[in-house]
């Protein structure tokens, strides 16, 4: 399935409100890391809420997180579902995050960094579109860029430690919009009602 920023509205908050407002996207065509481990957890396990949308987020047994966006639409609630792999940076950690529409999945993972608060809230960067863009035309990464009147898609082919090596660069400062953060906020749970 090819990207649809149509569909990222009634995608879990993770990825509407950090990555398609704009319809603007950075993907991957791999993920950062091919052997998933459940980093941070504890902390991302359970429900989350951003604007007027909640996610719930749980860890399978393979190490990646499977994600639930619950949101109102045209008077009917919608689900859409994904999936999300973390990767530990040098100073920050990243999200590989891809999702599915009629069980098709989504070519690529969109490209998130993270972080959690003392407080335990979960405040996410989207990627810099023209930093993306300009280190792919410096050939300092490969890939593919789009572009339309209103909106550019970059698709980064670069293998996973290029990748990885590159955005843990503490000289490539400007590749996540640190000054639009989303924060996603946890929903205390009952523990009498929490999945085992």
């Amino acid at each position: 399935m090819k990207w649809n920023p149509q569909m990222g509205a009634i995608l879990l908050a993770l990825c509407a409100a950090l990555l398609l407002c704009s319809c603007s996207s950075v993907s991957t065509k791999y993920p950062l890391t091919a052997d998933p481990k459940a980093i941070d957890q504890e902390k991302f396990e359970g429900s989350w809420q951003s604007d007027k949308s909640v996610l719930r987020i749980q860890f399978a047994k393979s190490g990646i997180a499977q994600i639930a966006g619950l949101v109102w639409k045209d008077d009917n609630f919608e689900i859409a579902r994904g999936e999300m792999i973390v990767t530990q940076g040098n100073e920050y950690n990243f999200l590989s995050v891809r999702f599915r529409e009629d069980e098709e999945w989504m070519e690529g993972y969109l490209l998130v960094q993270y972080r959690f608060t003392d407080q335990g809230d979960l405040v996410l960067w989207r990627p810099n579109n023209d930093a993306f863009e300009e280190a792919i035309l410096k050939t300092l990464l490969t890939g593919d860029i789009q572009k339309s009147t209103h909106s550019s898609q970059i698709r980064i082919t670069s293998e996973p430690g290029t990748l990885l090596k590159f955005i843990n660069d503490p000289d490539n400062l400007t590749l996540f919009e640190y000054r639009e953060p989303m924060i996603l906020r946890k929903i205390a749970e009952d523990n009498r009602t929490k999945p085992k």
